[in-house]
């Protein structure tokens, strides 16, 4: 049944994976698509930013260059030092502010160095004839006329200059608008496809939800179906079995005859498998009712020393023929439980005959019981074959049996440590183990002192 459910659950996991895949995929081409837009816009507002810097400069540049004008007109009224500061502090801010314009731009770096030149012209053109203009009114006019041929010498770049500015920044403040544009659009598609991939994620995911759900109705009803036809079938075996061994017992008595001593060896073998599948029976019946929440129990003062104390001696013979060194560890004055000693006696008896089973000739089992606060502790441990990790894990389920079980050919039905687990906790204790491959194994219980027994 768990082989079938992992089968049938290999490709909903592969679905779920998928799902998720192709959902993270969305996601992540919508960041990727959103981020690239972002960038985009943010690249255009810089372009957009440097043009308008551009302008800006441009403008600053033609403004110092009439101041430049001004205070050479001023000069030549007033020739004062500060006015000729004046002109020097205007010629280079005008040479500050152009040299920002046109960078990286081969036609108006071109224009950007005929306005210098021209700038440069204009100061010397001045301080070569303001000397002797000066006080001269024919002079001055002169110069005035001259002045003015440099200054439209200068501007002619400058207007060309600002217009090529002015269709420049309107080509960058378009495309930075179509940029921000598309870099909107392009977020409310990604936020659009990442919900349409989370959405299509969710509706998927819930169909498969509802497909495993479905099947492990479907599986749980097998198992029931299971169930129900073991302790259906149980029932019907021990009737038989039971009559079986009547009948044995009349020919063991000699009811139909006296037997030889060959017949009797074969009444014996007869009697014992059919013990044997008698106790197999019991042990199904057992495990249906655990399953059915059903477990009977009849508790009363029970004495665990003792009760161990027998486990141990009726496993003596088959330690012995082992030649498997069998050792019980007790303290004095250990508690009495209120409990079902029966099915305590099948506990003990189960683990102890597990021990000797998985340990080879020459070994050794050790039974020990020990008193806390508030539970009496059962140890037996054992220093066999062990088992690994995996199998530790999936010990107490039913049918299971260990690898090295298997691969040594070890009887067993794999329910005896279902049924002790069973019985352990329907006393309201614990059970553990701890093993390792080659070294051994021991099995801890745990029965509470006091306490009102639980009974499913």
């Amino acid at each position: 049944m768990r082989e079938s459910h992992r089968e049938a659950g290999s490709p909903v996991i592969g679905r779920i994976v998928l799902a998720s895949v192709l959902a993270i995929s969305l996601i992540a081409a919508a960041l990727i698509v959103t981020v690239w837009s972002y960038r985009s816009a943010l690249a255009a507002h810089e372009v957009a930013r440097g043009a308008v810097n551009e302008r800006s400069a441009s403008h600053a540049a033609e403004t110092h260059l009439s101041r430049e004008r001004e205070a050479m007109n001023e000069y030549l009224l007033n020739p004062r030092d500060e006015v000729s500061g004046e002109i020097k502090t205007n010629h280079a801010g005008f040479v500050r502010n152009l040299s920002r314009v046109g960078v990286g731009e081969p036609a108006e770096s071109v224009l950007v160095q005929r306005a210098i030149a021209a700038n440069e012209r204009f100061l010397a053109t001045f301080a070569t004839n303001a000397p002797t203009s000066v006080g001269d009114i024919q002079a001055s006019r002169r110069l005035e006329v001259e002045l003015d041929i440099r200054q439209r010498a200068v501007l002619a770049p400058l207007r060309t200059l600002r217009s090529l500015n002015g269709v420049y920044e309107r080509r960058v403040v378009e495309s930075s608008d179509a940029s921000s544009r598309r870099a909107l659009l392009f977020a409310i598609f990604a936020g659009a496809l990442a919900m349409a991939g989370g959405v299509g994620f969710a509706l998927h995911a819930l169909r498969l939800v509802r497909n495993i759900g479905s099947r492990n109705d479907h599986l749980r009803e097998l198992d029931q179906m299971k169930d129900d036809f073991v302790a259906s079938v149980s029932h019907e075996l021990r009737t038989p079995l039971t009559s079986i061994r009547g009948y044995l017992e009349l020919l063991r008595e000699g009811e139909v005859g006296e037997l030889t001593k060959d017949q009797l060896g074969f009444v014996s073998i007869v009697e014992r498998n059919a013990d044997r599948l008698l106790r197999l029976v019991g042990d199904l019946l057992f495990v249906a009712q655990v399953e059915a929440g059903k477990i009977a129990l009849e508790p009363g003062p029970t004495d665990v020393e003792e009760l161990v104390r027998q486990a141990a001696d009726a496993a003596r013979p088959a330690a012995a023929e082992k030649g498997i060194e069998l050792d019980v560890e007790h303290v004095d004055g250990l508690s009495e439980l209120h409990a079902d000693r029966a099915r305590l006696g099948q506990v003990f008896d189960n683990l102890i005959s597990n021990a000797l089973k998985f340990t080879p000739p020459g070994g050794h089992v050790a039974v020990r019981t020990s008193q806390q606060a508030e539970a009496v502790v059962i140890e037996i441990s054992d220093d066999g074959m062990g088992m690994s990790e995996a199998d530790v894990n999936q010990l107490f389920e039913r049918f299971f049996r260990a690898a090295s079980a298997t691969e040594q050919a070890i009887q067993g039905t794999g329910l005896g440590l279902a049924i002790v687990k069973a019985i352990v906790e329907a006393h309201d204790g614990a059970i553990t183990v701890e093993s390792a491959a080659g070294e051994g194994t021991i099995f801890r219980v745990e029965l509470p002192r006091s306490r009102e027994l639980v009974a499913a």
